[in-house]
């Protein structure tokens, strides 16, 4: 019988009706308001620190790429380097194509770089006529 005293409505207490007690209902809203604009104002206090955090990392970040970036550099050098101690050839290659060296007797003939201008406007007005018939 126990099953039916737990489905019985009347074992159900009713839910009390409000009576105007107001101060009831805003105490708690009005703790949790000032807890929260408490925590609003020592968050604002870290603005300022994180700010300065992110620009030590983005600094970090780019003095590692410089870093990357110079060892990169250094490595090609050494490598440069060791060519022009052992390899005759790579030095021959970088006087004559670098500092327009020849061997004796040779003639050079340098050739400048082609240089690709801007495109010419179009305009509607006529071409000035060509007079090389004469």
């Amino acid at each position: 019988m126990a099953s039916a005293r737990f489905l019985d409505p009347s074992s159900i207490p009713l839910k009390r009706q409000s009576g105007g007690n107001i101060w009831a209902t805003l105490v708690p809203i009005l703790q949790g308001a000032i807890i929260v604009g408490l925590l609003a104002v020592v968050g604002l206090f870290f603005v300022p620190v994180i700010q300065q955090e992110d620009r030590y990392k983005a600094d970090i970040a780019n003095t590692q790429r410089k870093i990357a970036a110079a060892l990169d550099q250094q490595a090609q050098l050494k490598l440069e380097t060791e060519y022009m101690k052992n390899n005759p050839a790579y030095v021959e290659h970088i006087a004559r194509d670098q500092l327009n060296m020849g061997k004796p007797g040779e003639t050079i003939i340098r050739f400048d770089r082609y240089e690709t201008s801007a495109p010419a406007s179009t305009s509607t007005a006529a071409a000035p006529a060509d007079d090389s018939s004469n």
